[in-house]
C-alpha cells in the first residue's frame, strides 16, 4: 500500500480517493435501481398475469352474455340471422378464451376446459337450430307447415262429409211428415214446407260437393212435389195407405245421399284434434300428445264405421295419417330440442364458474403475489439501507486512508524542520526511491537540508577543534602538551577525512543518479516522465553544488 501510495501524486490520490467514494456510492445507486426494478417487474407481471386474467374473464362473460342472449332470441324469434349472430359471439368468445391461454399454465389449462365447452354448446345450438328448421322456423316451413297443410285439407275435405245439420233437418222434415199424417193438422204441412226449404238453404250453404248439392236439391224437390199431393190427401181425409209415397222413397234417397257423405261429428272431432294440437305447441305437455292421438283414434274408427264410399275413408285416414305422422314428427323434434337445450345451458352454466374460478384465482395468487412483493419490497430496503452505511463507513475509511497518507508525511517534515531550527537531529524522514509523491520529494528534500546541515555541524565542530588546537600547540611549552595537542589535530583531521569520505559517497551517489537520469532521458521517455527526471537531474545538481560549497571553503586563502 505504501508503495502504491508512493507512486501517486497528491493530486492524484485526491482523486483516486474521489473517485473511490463515487464508486461506492454509484454501486449504492444502481443496487438501489436494481431493486426498484426488481419491484417493477412484479408488478408488471402482476398487471400482466392476473390483471389479464380478470380482463379475459369479464370479456369471456360478455361474450358469452351476448352469444346466449342471441340463442335466446332465435329460440324466440326463429331468424336466420340471430342463428349466425350466435355463431359470430362463439367466434369472439373462442377468440377471448385463446388470449387466456397464452396467459399463463393455469389459464391455459382453464382455457382447455372453457374451449371444450363451448364446443359443445355451439354442436348443441347447431343441433338445436337444425331441429327447428326441420320443426319448420315458422308456421308455415317444414314439419309445422306439412302437418298444418294435411290437417287444413283434412278439415277441406271433412266438409264434404258435414251432413250433420242437413241429416237433422231431414229427420225434422220426416217428423212433420208423420205428424201431418197422424193429426191432419195444415199446420204441419206448413211446418214441412218450411222445413224443405231451410234443408235448401242448409245444402247452398254446405261445403258438399257441387253434384252432391245438385242431386239433394233435386231429390228434395221431388220430395216437396210429392208431398204437397200426399198433403192434399191427408187433408180430404182420403185413405193415406199408412204414409206411404213418393215423397217416402225420395226422402229415402235423401237420406242414403247424406249417408254416403256424412261421417258423425268428423268437423267437430278434427277441431278438437287441433285444440288439442294447439295445447301442445302452446304448452309443450305430452299429455295434449296422447289426447291428440286418441281424437285421432276416434276419427278413424267414426270415418271406417261410416257408410262413406271406401275411396273417401282411404283419402280421409290417409290424411289423418299423414297429420298424425307430421306431428308426432314435430313432437320428437320438440323432444329432441328440449334435451339439446338442457345440454347447451348445462355447458353454458359451466363456462361461468371455471370463468369465475379462474378469476377467484387471480384474485388469490395477486394477494399473496402483492404480500411477497411488499415483503421483498421491505427486505430490499433493509438491504439498501445496510449498504448505504457499509459504503460510507468504507468511503470514510478509504478517506481517511488516503488523508493519513497525505498528513502523516507532512507531520514528520513539520517535526524535523521545527528540530532542525535547535538541534541537529541525526533521524530522517522515510522515503521511497523514484516515487512519484510530492510529499516524498518534499521528504528527500528536508533530509538532503538536515544531512546537509549536519555534514556543516561537523565539519565546523572538526574545523574549530582543529584551530583551538593549532592556538593550543603554539601557547604550549611542554612536549606531553604538545603531544595531547597533536592527538587533538591528528583527530581533527580525521573527522575531516570521515567528512570528505561521506561528501565523496554522496557526490558518487548524486552522479550515479545522473547517470541513471541520463540513460531514462536518452530512452525517449517524454510527458510528465521527462519532468521528473528534470527534477531529479536538478536535485543531484543543487546536491553537487552544496557539497562543493563545503569542500570549497577548507580550500587554503
Amino acid at each position: 500500500m505504501g508503495n502504491l501510495s508512493s507512486k501517486l501524486r497528491i493530486g492524484e490520490k485526491i482523486g483516486l480517493s474521489t473517485a473511490l467514494v463515487g464508486l461506492l456510492f454509484l454501486a449504492v445507486i444502481w443496487h438501489y435501481h436494481q431493486s426498484l426494478q426488481t419491484v417493477l417487474r412484479d408488478y408488471e407481471r402482476l398487471n400482466d398475469v392476473f390483471g389479464a386474467r380478470e380482463i379475459y374473464a369479464f370479456e369471456i362473460e360478455s361474450a358469452l352474455s351476448a352469444a346466449r342472449r342471441a340463442e335466446k332470441n332465435f329460440l324466440i324469434e326463429r331468424d336466420e340471422a340471430l342463428a349466425a349472430e350466435v355463431d359470430t359471439q362463439i367466434g369472439l368468445l373462442l377468440g377471448k378464451t385463446r388470449q387466456l391461454s397464452e396467459i399463463d399454465q393455469d389459464s391455459r389449462l382453464t382455457a382447455s376446459e372453457i374451449e371444450t365447452l363451448i364446443d359443445v354448446y355451439q354442436q348443441r345450438f347447431h343441433a338445436i337450430a337444425d331441429a327447428w328448421r326441420v320443426k319448420g322456423l315458422d308456421h308455415n316451413s317444414g314439419l309445422q307447415g306439412t302437418f298444418r297443410e294435411r290437417v287444413h285439407e283434412l278439415e277441406d275435405r271433412a266438409g264434404n262429409f258435414n251432413a250433420d245439420r242437413l241429416y237433422l233437418q231431414l229427420l225434422q222434415i220426416r217428423r212433420g211428415e208423420k205428424d201431418l199424417g197422424l193429426r191432419r193438422e195444415a199446420q204441419y204441412e206448413e211446418q214441412v214446407v218450411r222445413l224443405i226449404e231451410g234443408f235448401r238453404d242448409l245444402v247452398r250453404e254446405s261445403a258438399l260437393e257441387a253434384g252432391v248439392r245438385e242431386r239433394l236439391m233435386a231429390e228434395i224437390a221431388v220430395y216437396e212435389k210429392t208431398f204437397e199431393s200426399y198433403a192434399d190427401r191427408v187433408l180430404a181425409n182420403e185413405d193415406i195407405a199408412g204414409g206411404k209415397g213418393p215423397f217416402r222413397q225420395a226422402a229415402h234417397r235423401i237420406e242414403e245421399i247424406l249417408s254416403a257423405h256424412y261421417v258423425p261429428e268428423l268437423e267437430t272431432n278434427i277441431l278438437q284434434l287441433r285444440r288439442r294440437e294447439k295445447d301442445y305447441l302452446l304448452r309443450g305437455d305430452d299429455a295434449y300428445v296422447a289426447m291428440a292421438r286418441q281424437i285421432a283414434q276416434i276419427i278413424r274408427d267414426q270415418v271406417s264405421i261410416s257408410s262413406v264410399s271406401d275411396e273417401n275413408k282411404r283419402l280421409l285416414v290417409g290424411l289423418l295419417d299423414a297429420y298424425e305422422t307430421n306431428f308426432l314428427a314435430l313432437v320428437e323434434q320438440n323432444t329432441a330440442i328440449v334435451t339439446l337445450e338442457e345440454e347447451m345451458t348445462e355447458a353454458a352454466n359451466r363456462i361461468t364458474p371455471l370463468v369465475r374460478h379462474n378469476v377467484d384465482q387471480a384474485s388469490h395468487l395477486t394477494d399473496v403475489m402483492e404480500k411477497k412483493i411488499a415483503e421483498s419490497s421491505e427486505e430490499s430496503e433493509r438491504l439498501n439501507l445496510l449498504i448505504v452505511i457499509c459504503a460510507g463507513a468504507l468511503g470514510t475509511f478509504l478517506a481517511t486512508i488516503i488523508t493519513l497518507r497525505i498528513v502523516r508525511p507532512v507531520r514528520q517534515m513539520v517535526g524535523l524542520l521545527d528540530r532542525l531550527t535547535h538541534e541537529n537531529p541525526t533521524e530522517r524522514i522515510p522515503t521511497v526511491p523514484g516515487a512519484r509523491d510530492e510529499l516524498n520529494a518534499m521528504a528527500e528534500s528536508v533530509n538532503t537540508m538536515a544531512d546537509h546541515k549536519a555534514a556543516f555541524v561537523h565539519w565546523w565542530k572538526a574545523s574549530m577543534q582543529e584551530a583551538i588546537a593549532l592556538r593550543d600547540l603554539h601557547a604550549t611549552g611542554t612536549d606531553m602538551e604538545r603531544q595531547e595537542i597533536a592527538d587533538e589535530l591528528r583527530a581533527a583531521a580525521i573527522s575531516k577525512v570521515q567528512q570528505l569520505n561521506a561528501i565523496r559517497g554522496q557526490l558518487l551517489r548524486q552522479a550515479d543518479r545522473i547517470l541513471d537520469v541520463a540513460r531514462r532521458i536518452k530512452s525517449g521517455r517524454h510527458g510528465a516522465a521527462m519532468r521528473k527526471e528534470t527534477e531529479t537531474l536538478e536535485h543531484s545538481t543543487h546536491g553537487i553544488s552544496t557539497l562543493l560549497d563545503v569542500v570549497e571553503q577548507e580550500e587554503p586563502r
